[in-house]
């Protein structure tokens, strides 16, 4: 093979809602790349500094297990994209093995020529941010119900504590600017930019074991953790199953809302939290003004999402060691 083609770009979810000249100057970064039976095409916790499209080949995607072996994820063949969450910020870490299973014949997208696009807010880079924020968040939700469905036989639960009626302390300050500009998804704004996303929000203080959303009830906001936690979990015998604990500067809820559809999970305030909630319209429209700050809310939700992402296959990897006899710390 001497040269990706636009037209094969055009069959691949991921670049397949780019016009035919965005894809154009998308193929010609590719290059070449081949493994051998057994060879990693991706390697856990190394850093990620490209995705690969397979043109020809088997790829076996799996999260080392506590104690050695390898739990297996997914089988991945021609025409899926894997790695692509390289794309998402720098010194991002590969979360699983790629393990090619007989001949594989890649294309190979370098991050740092998708990053420089982006810098400069190309409309078809900033497309791409979004949509591999889509194709994440398709992820997050089918790992967790992965996660479900293991769960059927699996560990036991936890037994939710009642509902504490000690209402929050809301602080009259509070100033937002010293928060926000430690915040991940805030630090590369602009003051202004801080300020009209702060105002976008409406400022939430809730009390422990408050409950966001549950399992099934409609994505109509996402929450901004800006002090304090949100556990994610799923109901499970009687009780709950903790699957994430998301701190500041993190969001929660976005994976429902860019998937337009019902919460996966419940989202619960594990202590006295302050959050900033936006409605499902402002959030969108902040993220489809193609402007920086755009650019920097679509990065901070793409890896946000990857962090969900990884924890999930963490405790998939955790139930499917303990089914296998492996030991498992706590």
């Amino acid at each position: 093979m001497m040269s990706l083609s636009a037209s094969r770009l055009a069959d691949v979810p991921l670049f397949a809602a780019l016009d035919e000249a965005a894809r154009t100057d998308l193929a010609g970064a590719f290059t070449p790349r081949h493994f051998t039976d057994g060879e990693a095409v991706l390697i856990q916790n190394e850093r990620a500094e490209g995705l690969f499209l397979i043109d020809d080949g088997r790829v076996d995607i799996g999260k080392r297990l506590p104690g050695g072996g390898l739990a297996l994820l997914a089988k991945v063949g021609a025409g899926d994209v894997i790695g692509d969450m390289a794309l998402v910020g720098r010194d991002i870490r590969r979360t699983a093995m790629g393990i090619a299973r007989g001949a594989v014949a890649t294309w190979y997208l370098p991050a740092d020529q998708f990053r420089a696009a982006l810098s400069q807010l190309r409309p078809a880079s900033l497309q791409l941010q979004a949509e591999l924020g889509r194709l994440v968040a398709a992820r997050v939700v089918a790992k967790a119900g992965d996660i479900a469905a293991l769960l059927i036989d699996g560990p036991d639960a936890f037994t939710p504590r009642p509902q504490r009626a000690l209402a929050p302390i809301i602080e009259g300050d509070f100033a937002p600017e010293p928060f926000l500009a430690k915040l991940p998804c805030c630090a590369a704004m602009t003051p202004a930019q801080r300020l009209a996303f702060w105002n976008a929000g409406e400022r939430i203080e809730a009390a422990a074991d408050t409950d966001l959303a549950r399992v099934g009830a409609a994505s109509a906001r996402v929450w901004l953790v800006v002090r304090g936690a949100v556990r994610s979990a799923l109901p499970h015998r009687g009780g709950i199953y903790q699957l994430t604990v998301t701190g500041p500067g993190q969001l929660v809820g976005i994976a429902a809302m860019l998937l337009d559809g019902p919460h996966d999970r419940l989202l619960r305030t594990s202590e006295q939290s302050t959050l900033l909630a936006f409605d499902r319209a402002t959030f969108i429209e902040m993220m489809e003004t193609g402007d920086t700050l755009s650019r920097e809310l679509g990065a901070s939700v793409n890896a946000d999402l990857v962090t969900a992402l990884d924890a999930l296959d963490q405790v998939e990897a955790r139930i499917l060691a303990m089914r296998r006899g492996h030991a498992v710390a706590a």
